[in-house]
């Protein structure tokens, strides 16, 4: 595990491109923190290091997911997925997003405290964590070799 400082916008923007380049289809990364900690903002830097054109990444908190076509930094072209479980309420409910579905992609989940007992491979997890500065730290555990290089 590795604690970052993020002082700045571009240094989210840093970590994200950071992120993006270790990523393979199946993985899924978790993005845990309060409201309003990064975990947005984080989400638009990675998907837009990934996409081949300019998209507007939206947040889907109300949506619950949105999908984006992306090219991982070896070549693959595949889905990413995002899913915003803030307003999930059950565990039936998460088989209806077709979570399973997406990990033929790479899925970046925000509230993965909702999952309760589904699993999923994850493979890298980023807490974010308001500072009484109003920069950010995210705590930065990767569960996967192909993405512990981020901890060096």
């Amino acid at each position: 595990m590795n604690v970052i400082r993020l002082a700045s916008l571009a240094d989210t923007k840093s970590l994200a491109t950071q992120v993006s380049a270790c990523l393979r289809p199946g993985d899924v990364v978790t993005l845990d923190g309060d409201l309003g900690a990064g975990k947005t903002t984080f989400s638009q830097y990675l998907i837009a290091a990934l996409s081949p054109v300019p998209v507007e990444v939206t947040s889907p908190t109300f949506s619950l997911l949105q999908t984006y076509p992306v090219t991982l930094a070896n070549g693959v072209q595949c889905e990413l997925s995002h899913y915003d479980l803030y307003r999930i309420e059950s565990e039936s409910a998460l088989i209806e997003l077709g979570l399973e579905d997406a990990l033929l992609g790479v899925s970046l989940i925000e509230w993965p405290g909702r999952l309760g007992s589904y699993r999923l491979p994850i493979a890298l997890s980023l807490s974010f964590v308001l500072a009484e500065d109003g920069g950010r730290t995210v705590r930065l555990e990767p569960f996967v070799d192909h993405c512990k290089e981020l901890l060096s």
